[in-house]
């Protein structure tokens, strides 16, 4: 999915859907990390159907920042700003949507490569003043250091049992919790992104590979013993994700094939029944 670099027309087509939708606009987002949070951008959902989720789901308010960048006024500080940095004042660097719903705060970010290019630049220069401060030298991480950086990260999160069996956006709230206090945030959101996807990835083609076998499976399913003591709808449908997840390396995957994994079993279990007589276990 292409990204836009011309924020100031994001946010003013949030603005024209706000007053379409009679949506209040706040002009602030909330803070992140206060609470349960789902993080998306460009290359989870687009804008329109990220506010498209907000009308349905947001209460009827939405949040907005998107302000002038100022290189003498940013949060983030730059000693001697490059003059092609310099020269964006003015314009939007990051805009960040977001709404409530359900207790958690759905958030949509995003940022042009030139701020991702100042922050990076305020985050090198971050530590100097504290080394300076220490009577330390500074430790400058080189670009292939940050690419190790962020492939390790990944691989932690991708070896992690609860961000392989979440799903969505609990997917993403598992991986910021696992990330370690102190980690830039940038490679934060690298490590969290390409998680994510090859996660996708992976569960694509394991539960490809599962859709395949899924008579038998359900066979295996209905003999279970958990299986066979649950009642309910949705607990038995909860079973069958477990039971594909644990099939699948851990991963969780498409939920059609949970439902299909299901709906196979009921019918096993039916023919089962009709075939015993009122004696039978299902």
């Amino acid at each position: 999915m292409p990204l836009v670099d011309n924020l100031t027309q994001l946010a003013a087509s949030v603005t024209k859907f706000a007053a379409t939708a009679s949506m209040t606009l706040v002009p602030a987002v909330p803070e992140h990390a206060l609470g349960p949070e789902v993080c998306l951008g460009p290359e989870t959902v687009d804008l329109p159907g990220f506010l498209a989720l907000a009308h349905k789901l947001g209460g009827g308010v939405l949040y907005l920042r998107a302000a002038p960048f100022d290189p003498a006024d940013d949060e983030h500080e730059v000693d001697e700003p490059p003059a092609h940095l310099a020269k964006c004042k003015g314009q939007i660097g990051q805009i960040s949507v977001a709404f409530a719903a359900n207790g958690l705060v759905h958030y949509w970010e995003h940022r042009t490569a030139w701020y991702a290019e100042w922050q990076h630049t305020a985050q090198q220069q971050s530590p100097r003043i504290d080394f300076l401060h220490l009577g330390q030298a500074p430790e400058r991480l080189s670009p292939e250091e940050r690419a190790r950086l962020a492939a390790e990260l990944t691989d932690t999160l991708l070896a992690n049992p609860e961000f392989r069996a979440a799903r969505g956006g609990a997917r993403q709230r598992v991986a910021q919790l696992a990330i370690p206090p102190g980690t830039d945030q940038p490679d934060s959101w690298e490590a969290i992104r390409n998680a994510c996807n090859r996660a996708e990835e992976l569960g694509t083609l394991q539960y490809g590979q599962l859709a395949d076998r899924l008579d038998e499976l359900a066979v295996e399913l209905l003999a279970s013993p958990e299986y066979q003591q649950t009642s309910s709808a949705s607990a038995r449908k909860r079973i069958a994700e477990r039971f594909l997840i644990s099939r699948a390396d851990g991963l969780s995957g498409p939920t059609y094939v949970r439902e299909e994994l299901y709906a196979r079993a009921q019918q096993l279990a039916k023919a089962s029944k009709t075939g015993k007589g009122s004696g039978g276990l299902f």
